[in-house]
Formats: C-alpha cells, sequence, structure tokens
C-alpha cells in the first residue's frame, strides 16, 4: 500500500500540471541541496518547477564537509541541466550561505578548483536561502539514504551456534531448509 502511495504521489509531482515548460524568455531557478548521502535539485521557473534531480553520492564523497557537498549539488546540478542554462543568465538557490561568494573565494583544495573550473561560461547568481525553505531540494537530496543506511546498518551475528538453534525451531525455515536440500 505504502509502495502504491509513494508511485501515485511521484506521478502526481512528474506530470502536468505539476511541472510545467520551460519559457526560454524568462530567468531559470535552481534550488539545490546536499544531505549525508546524496545532491537534489529542482529547475523551476515562475515558483513551477520544470524538471528534478537527485543523485547518491558515491563512497569517496560520503566523507566530505558539508560546503564541498553543497559545491557538488550546485555544479552537478548546472551541468544536469546544462542545455537550458548555457548562454542565459540564470539564479541558483542553496542553503549553503558561503556558496553566495563562490567565484570570489579562493578555493583550498584540487577539487574544490576543479568544481569551480567547471562553472566557467556560465552567467548565473547565487542566492541564499534557509534549508527549512528548500524543503523539495532537501528531500530528493535524500532519495537514497535509506538504502545506505540499511547497508550501513546490516546485522552481523557472531554466534553461529545460536542462529542454527533459532532457524531449527522455525517450522517454516525447516520447511525451506527440506526443499532446498531435496533439489540438491
Amino acid at each position: 500500500m505504502l509502495k502504491g502511495a509513494f508511485e501515485t504521489l511521484k506521478k502526481c509531482l512528474t506530470t502536468a500540471p505539476v511541472l510545467a515548460l520551460p519559457d526560454f524568455d524568462k530567468e531559470f531557478l535552481i534550488e539545490c541541496d546536499a544531505s549525508g548521502g546524496g545532491i537534489g535539485a529542482i529547475l523551476m521557473q515562475n515558483r513551477r518547477p520544470i524538471a528534478y534531480f537527485s543523485k547518491a553520492l558515491g563512497v569517496r564523497n560520503l566523507t566530505k564537509s558539508a560546503y564541498e557537498k553543497e559545491l557538488m549539488a550546485v555544479v552537478l546540478s548546472i551541468q544536469h541541466w546544462r542545455p537550458y542554462l548555457i548562454g542565459r543568465k540564470f539564479l541558483v538557490s542553496t542553503d549553503q550561505k558561503s556558496l553566495k561568494q563562490l567565484l570570489q573565494q579562493r578555493m583550498v583544495t584540487a577539487d574544490q578548483q576543479n568544481w569551480a573550473a567547471k562553472l566557467l561560461g556560465y552567467d548565473f547568481d547565487i542566492i541564499y536561502k534557509p534549508g527549512k525553505l528548500n524543503s523539495g531540494a532537501n528531500a530528493l537530496s535524500r532519495v537514497n539514504e535509506g538504502e545506505l543506511c540499511q547497508v550501513m546498518t546490516s546485522s552481523q551475528w557472531k554466534d553461529e551456534a545460536v542462529l542454527r538453534s533459532e532457524v531449527h525451531k522455525d517450522p517454516h525455515l525447516l520447511q525451506i531448509i527440506e526443499e532446498l536440500q531435496k533439489d540438491a
């Protein structure tokens, strides 16, 4: 039932009249955010979504600072929507206040320099939007965190004897074992 409700909600959020068609005579806005496990962004015009973007962070990027993850969110979302954005002025909204002055900052690490270099050629301004007002992009940045947490919290049995005795107490598991042994 929960999966059906999720699919219905997803369909409602990704079809007309919710999704708007782009108007290339109007300014685009990207709302982006990063969380512990991913990044998310919404391409908008006139406060209406045109497209969504979400990406889980790879293992290498999970330990990055909040600043670096937010910078990654900005760069990857701009690259993702390049056909919409190249050659026109647009806005990027983020809850990382220090990114407002992104192009005037000194980039400390090689990764930061590489990310900033990918923004050359784009004409945009960054505006600060507090996290509590950035709920759409925030939710998209957390799409894969459930799966990530599930993998990180998998249980490990230290006492195999306890596991074996518990399995033999369960009639359903015993039936499965018998069926598997017949086929072997």
